[in-house]
């Protein structure tokens, strides 16, 4: 059983969960996926099963979208409403106007801070393990990111102190959206907090398409061909170059129509491996052998 598994993720649970249900329903150990999802956000979870699991370190550098609601008034230690608030400010004077200035000023290339509850791993330790464990977090460099669009903005709540607001965005691999929300009130003096989140696309993949961990166990387990959706040019090749192939041998720069990743099949359309440019070399190499 090998392709890629679409899953729409419910709230609370992790995706490291979600894996461990999958591996269950399956009946194998083989099965990753190309991004995690914090326990609060629901939405598009990308696994990748069997053979797949090769392919992960293409479908990892895929450009995100998700749909967020920020609270604008307070701010906790984790970024998001799962944490203790550590400091408050009265929101309600903000206009929607000021509010949508703010937010669309990070449209762009940034240099981002991730949160101190994160994933990011510092001399082995991740960094929600220091703070779990009432350590110093140790410094991390801000992260160049790239939020490519931000839309459907919208004011959800007003009360006494706070805004609650709703967006749409596009964003490049590493992008926090708790940071998002963190420094989007720290911009307008009055704090930000992540009080939901749900991701709706991973590189080609949709939301739409996926199934709920309710359908699998049903049996409805949709798996997709995984080489379409990486977007690379394809190179079909006689059976002479195959058997270079077979030996995982160089090929000439001469044989592909761009000097640029390439999928290979033979002449049945029988996927073989994917190919990269070698600089040092000046040739193609192979990256993943796919039959």
């Amino acid at each position: 059983m090998d392709g890629i598994l679409l899953i729409d993720k419910p709230v609370g649970l992790t995706s490291h969960d979600i894996v461990f249900k999958v591996r269950k329903i399956l009946n194998t150990k083989q099965i990753g996926h190309t991004g995690t999802l914090d326990p609060l956000a629901t939405g598009l979870l990308v696994l990748m099963v069997g053979r797949t699991t090769k392919l992960g370190k293409y479908f990892s550098e895929h450009d995100k979208e998700y749909d967020a609601e920020v609270i604008l008034g307070f701010e906790t230690n984790t970024d998001d409403i799962t944490g203790e608030v550590i400091n408050r400010a009265d929101a309600s004077k903000l206009s929607d106007t000021t509010i949508w200035n703010e937010v669309n000023q990070f449209v762009g290339e940034t240099l981002q801070l991730p949160p101190s509850f994160s994933a990011i791993k510092v001399d082995g330790k991740k960094l929600y393990e220091y703070a779990r464990n009432c350590q110093t977090i140790p410094q991390v460099e801000p992260r160049k990111v790239t939020v490519s669009t931000i839309s459907n903005f919208r004011i959800v709540n007003r009360d006494d102190l706070t805004v609650t607001i709703g967006f749409s965005c596009h964003v490049s691999k590493g992008t926090y959206i708790r940071s998002l929300a963190r420094d989007i009130g720290k911009n307008l003096g009055v704090y930000g907090t992540l009080k939901s989140l749900r991701r709706t696309e991973v590189g080609n993949f949709k939301l739409k398409d996926a199934s709920s961990i309710e359908a699998l166990t049903t049996g409805d387990i949709q798996l997709l061909d995984p080489l379409p959706y990486l977007g690379m040019l394809e190179l079909v090749v006689t059976e002479d170059i195959k058997k270079l192939i077979d030996y995982g041998r160089f090929l000439p720069i001469s044989l592909f129509n761009e000097i640029t990743d390439t999928v290979i099949y033979d002449q049945n359309h029988t996927p073989l491996a994917i190919y990269r440019y070698d600089r040092e070399k000046n040739i193609m190499r192979m990256s993943v052998k796919l039959l």
